[in-house]
């Protein structure tokens, strides 16, 4: 269920800025939708179970949907790369490549160069 609600549309604003009716609404239920995948994905911190996959690449799907979704969006990643990224040359083996592609932007933290 908290997929189809991560999939519910938003709709868009308005000439002028103003919110279309019922678009608060269709935030609040995004959002609930990407937390309750979120908190999915937390219930496993050292363990890639087969579904995984596949709500990590819907969860990354949303990374440029309005705030406050994004920023629970990155969050999620963090705490999951936080918590799987000394296992994971074994771990990204449950990846197949559509998810690697999907994800490997949000899972590999950024180099800086000076």
């Amino acid at each position: 269920e908290f997929a189809e609600w991560a999939a519910a549309p938003i709709p868009k604003r308005a000439k002028g800025g103003v919110p279309e009716d019922g678009s608060a609404e269709a935030m609040r239920k995004r959002h609930a939708g990407v937390l309750g995948l979120a908190a999915l994905v937390g219930a496993y911190p050292y363990d890639v179970p087969e579904w995984m996959p596949d709500v990590l690449v819907q969860l990354a799907g949303h990374v440029l949907d309005p705030s406050p979704i994004n920023q629970a969006v990155r969050q999620a990643f963090g705490e999951f790369w936080r918590t799987h990224q000394d296992a994971w040359p074994m771990l990204k083996e449950s990846f197949g490549d559509q998810h690697m592609a999907a994800l490997t932007n949000l899972l590999v933290a950024p180099t800086y160069f000076s």
